[in-house]
């Protein structure tokens, strides 16, 4: 065996391990020269000439006639076949190339194809496929299928979990076999290089775990080892055998799931007792399991879409409901928020616009905020469904915030959606090593393997792929929305009150009677104007003049109703159209809170400034049936009542 693949099972290049279980023998021909550059050390017991007898030799002196087929087995780029070739006895040849070499192993004859893979049965075998509506089912069918044909003590479906754990989803097992369904595996018991390899090379056949590997040989100048990524007979790793041994597993059997090229599974078959699975009844196996994830990645792309189609749904009815164009699209966004949360399926949402933080459902508290802000903004993690270890102290986040969804929009607007802790009760298949304890440098087999349970803090519901999809179509409509409002507020709003501006106050005018001209209904306009304000500017100064202004304006929004338009025409000139006026009083009424709200005083440092308003005011259509008529009425209601000659408020 390869020492440095021996001496690091977790981090080792299992490919190269150069080895071979006793199955059979293998020979590695360069493409190139033509020659035998590797050997199994058994490999006289299948070619009659021992391995210094072979290595280096074209491959047409060592296999004579029979070189012609199997080089053209080796030639199919469609991975391992099959075939049937005459070397000191008949053997059963399966060939494949990688790099510069073509790969080929030998094993006992196995000419015929098992009968329970013939025609009638793949066509029952898909028949119960088609009733498998879940992965689960999935799972079942190829449980109980694997575990008729081969006669496995345990046949079982492992799935894999978002961190790598395992949790096996079905078994067969025959009467007094331990099972161990519902039961989790951690993720370092098939550590990454090994599930890379499940997922090139669909299975894996352990025939005897007592059994002694058998050495690869290389001529004196090759000095790389073997690729054996597709070897069918590919020696295990001692840590793997050892595992196996402590489960008390003398045989096994594994084959790849996997949904649209990613490791899905394992179908994985234990025997106490030691068994061997020819090359063709694997590939039958194969063959299964392939037809398998066939409809478990149409099921599991079902599921997806599904979901996303709830989703996108959701999106494009909250996206019809805003409106840039609209008066106020923020507060328009913010009545938003629980259709916001209900598409991110959040527990919490907070809306971060300006300088002003909305919330929807359970969030951390203030403190806890805080603390998840400072930490998002050090660390580049848009999303997280496990809590880091520096945010486990506070309790408030740890409660509220176990998962994050963070959305930058623009530089002054943030989307941040949080998930609630669930405290989950695993069932482990052996007691667990600390999650605290520093990792061990290397791989060791485990011994223990009776259900464990423990509960696992600090997660969250996990972020489904479809839900990221789909927030990051959220993100790009909302700073579009964002972006589309900010242009409005240039364009329509007075930068310094934050009222509209003269120009939406004439677009307001014009849409309320165009209205109210196919409605029969009536607004008032309020034109008003500020009294003794010019000594406010030069006594205090006009830093003083705008505080008091935006005050004003704070107060006319705060009486004003929400279809109502408050706008600053220039200066201290400012207009309200108010919207759905039954009669003159109702106008009357509202005039005088106004008045009466803008002479309350404002303080500016130690300064007590306080000024008065003239009104006027005149009502649509019973005063004039046009903007610039109904103005010029309410400018001379303004002008009366400013002389002290009228005051209709």
């Amino acid at each position: 065996m390869n020492p440095a693949v021996v001496a690091d099972c977790k981090q080792g290049a299992l490919h190269l391990i150069g080895a071979l279980q006793p199955l059979g023998a293998l020979v590695g021909v360069c493409i190139d020269s033509g020659r035998v550059e590797y050997c199994s050390a058994n490999i006289a017991e299948w070619l009659g000439h021992t391995p210094d007898a072979v290595l280096g030799r074209a491959a047409v002196d060592v296999f004579g006639h029979s070189w012609a087929a199997l080089e053209r087995l080796a030639q199919s780029s469609a991975g391992n076949r099959i075939g049937q070739v005459e070397l000191a006895a008949p053997v059963t040849a399966v060939a494949h190339q990688r790099g510069r070499h073509y790969v080929l192993e030998f094993e006992p004859a196995a000419c015929a194809a098992p009968t329970w893979w013939d025609e009638a049965a793949r066509i029952d075998f898909i028949a119960k496929l088609s009733r498998a509506h879940t992965p689960k089912d999935v799972a079942g069918v190829l449980t109980s299928t694997i575990a008729e044909c081969t006669g496995y003590d345990r046949v079982m479906v492992y799935r894999f979990l978002e961190d790598w754990d395992g949790e096996v989803i079905d078994q067969c097992c025959k009467p007094g076999i331990e099972g161990f369904l519902g039961l989790r595996f951690p993720a370092h018991d098939i550590p990454e290089n090994a599930r890379r390899l499940y997922t090139l090379n669909w299975q894996r056949i352990i025939a005897d775990t007592e059994s002694e590997n058998v050495e690869l040989y290389a001529t004196p100048d090759v000095h790389e080892p073997l690729d054996l990524t597709f070897s069918m007979l590919r020696a295990v790793h001692p840590v793997h055998i050892q595992y196996l041994r402590n489960m008390g597993i003398r045989g096994s059997f594994s084959v790849s799931l996997l949904v649209d090229g990613a490791l899905w599974g394992l179908v994985t078959c234990h025997d106490y007792a030691g068994k061997a699975l020819n090359s063709i009844e694997r590939l039958a196996f194969e063959e299964m399991a392939r037809v398998a994830c066939l409809h478990l990645t149409n099921i599991c792309r079902l599921e997806l879409e599904s979901l996303r189609s709830v989703l996108r749904e959701r999106l494009a009815v909250m996206s019809r409901a805003l409106d840039p164009a609209a008066e106020q699209p923020k507060q328009l966004l913010v009545g938003q928020l629980a259709a916001l949360q209900d598409l991110l399926e959040a527990d919490g949402i907070r809306l971060r616009w300006g300088n002003e933080e909305h919330c929807q459902g359970d969030l951390p508290n203030p403190e806890g905020l805080a603390v998840l802000d400072a930490w998002l903004i050090e660390n580049d993690r848009p999303h997280f469904d496990v809590l880091p270890i520096e945010l486990r102290q506070n309790d408030s986040v740890c409660r509220y915030a176990a998962g994050v969804l963070n959305m930058y929009i623009s530089p002054n607007c943030e989307l941040l959606a949080v998930r609630k802790e669930e405290i989950q009760k695993i069932t482990w298949a052996g007691k667990q090593a600390d999650p605290d304890a520093a990792p061990s440098p290397a791989l060791t087999p485990r011994n223990s393997f009776v259900a464990w349970s423990q509960n696992v803090r600090y997660r969250a519901k996990r972020w489904a792929d479809a839900t990221l999809e789909i927030a990051e179509e959220l993100r790009a409509a909302l700073a579009e929305y964002r972006q589309a409002a900010r242009h409005k507020e240039l364009a329509y709003l007075d930068p310094l009150t934050g009222l509209a501006n003269r120009y939406a106050f004439e677009q307001g005018m014009a849409d309320r009677m165009s209205h109210c001209q196919r409605t029969g209904e009536r607004f008032a306009l309020h034109m008003l104007d500020l009294d003794r304000f010019k000594p406010i500017n030069d006594t205090y100064g006009h830093v003083a003049g705008d505080e008091l202004l935006k005050s004003i304006a704070e107060r006319m929004k705060a009486l004003a109703r929400r279809e109502d338009l408050v706008a600053r025409l220039g200066g201290d000139e400012f207009a309200i159209i108010e919207w759905h006026v039954a009669d003159d009083g109702d106008a009357s009424a509202q005039a005088a809170r106004m008045v009466e709200a803008i002479g309350e005083p404002v303080m500016f440092g130690e300064h007590r400034l306080q000024v008065s308003a003239s009104m006027g005011t005149a009502i649509f259509p019973t005063d004039a049936q046009h903007a610039t008529a109904l103005s010029e009425y309410a400018d001379r209601a303004l002008y009366l009542a400013k002389a002290g000659q009228r005051r209709r408020a």
